[in-house]
């Protein structure tokens, strides 16, 4: 059941994120009782635990999911669940979309769609490449994966989402500039982020890994390609030097935490083609939270600035005419 729905007297039985505990000593016998904030992503409840309650909170803690059996209340006007049971759950009993927004796209979607675009490499060496990278498991992790901690597409299946966009955008421009090496720009668009499922983990919110904060998602990806091309026989060299640069060069400029600046025509168009989509995505998630009827957005401290939503007419006199006036 989710936070939304629940309504006085219902049965609850769910997983939910813990966003606060404490123990509260009983004000008319000894001991304690145990309240916690429990969240979905479509509310906050309060939760007591009347029974055991030192036990119970001696085993969890502030940011876990927990799985919770109880009754909805109301206290002093406002809903709460009295918990008849409150522990950790086994793995794979939730999942993260639970708790964390996610793309519009399915997963199912995304995936078959990155397995087509994989199949219409016809560089040997890049598909060799690409089907030693993308192996079921690592398509599995790469579909959960966010995008970004808070910047851009930062949820569930942001990543999947942002690298099928990338790849879209430079299959347009390849269309335009015959001189492109489309294999080499597709393959470099598919990879340019396959760091990122190890620099993230997602819980109950997404998170940075030690090896995230310590290596970071450009080192991370490069390695893992290099590492990948070892293994195949024949790889073109000066392909895999490309390839590489592509890696380490995408973000475009070294105050951008690029290790090297594109150096090469397809370095070029991914670095843009990935700015493009990251900034687009982020116009559009301020643009989807404007309030209703509103013209401008609030102040978005990632763009440093206000957008305009519009909703109305364009041109609005700002003062009646002289003739108006008059009359």
């Amino acid at each position: 059941m989710q936070v939304k729905d629940m309504a006085e007297g219902a049965l609850v039985r769910g997983h939910y994120l813990i966003t606060r505990k404490e123990l509260i000593p009983f004000s008319s016998k000894p001991g304690r009782f145990l309240l916690v904030h429990l969240a979905d992503k479509t509310g906050e409840i309060r939760g007591i635990v009347w029974n055991q309650a030192e036990e119970v909170a001696a085993q969890i803690a502030t940011g876990d999911i927990v799985a919770v059996e109880g009754r909805v209340t109301v206290y002093r006007d406002t809903l709460q669940i009295v918990c008849s049971s409150v522990m950790k759950p086994l793995p794979g009993e939730y999942s993260p979309e639970d708790f964390l927004p996610a793309s519009r796209r399915s997963r199912e979607s995304m995936l078959a769609e990155l397995m087509e675009v994989i199949q219409e490499v016809e560089d040997r060496d890049c598909r060799a490449l690409l089907e030693a990278v993308f192996t079921p498991d690592f398509l599995q992790a790469f579909t959960w994966a966010p995008a970004a901690r808070s910047m851009h597409q930062a949820y569930v299946g942001g990543l999947a989402e942002h690298t099928l966009n990338v790849v879209r955008l430079c299959q347009k421009v390849a269309e335009l500039y015959p001189e492109v090496d489309r294999n080499l720009l597709i393959t470099g668009a598919l990879l340019h982020d396959i760091g990122k499922v190890y620099e993230y983990k997602i819980k109950a919110a997404i998170e940075i890994t030690d090896v995230g904060r310590l290596i970071g998602h450009v080192v991370i990806g490069h390695d893992t390609v290099t590492e990948a091309i070892a293994g195949i026989e024949g790889f073109s060299e000066e392909k895999a030097l490309r390839l590489r640069h592509m890696l380490l060069s995408h973000h475009g400029q070294l105050e951008w935490g690029s290790p090297k600046e594109p150096q090469t025509l397809e370095a070029c168009i991914l670095h843009h083609c990935d700015n493009l989509d990251s900034e687009v995505s982020k116009f559009a998630e301020v643009l989807a939270a404007a309030g209703q009827g509103e013209r401008w957005t609030p102040y978005d401290s990632r763009l440093g600035r206000s957008l305009f939503a519009g909703n109305g007419d364009f041109f609005e006199p700002a003062v009646e005419d002289a003739a108006s006036e008059r009359n």
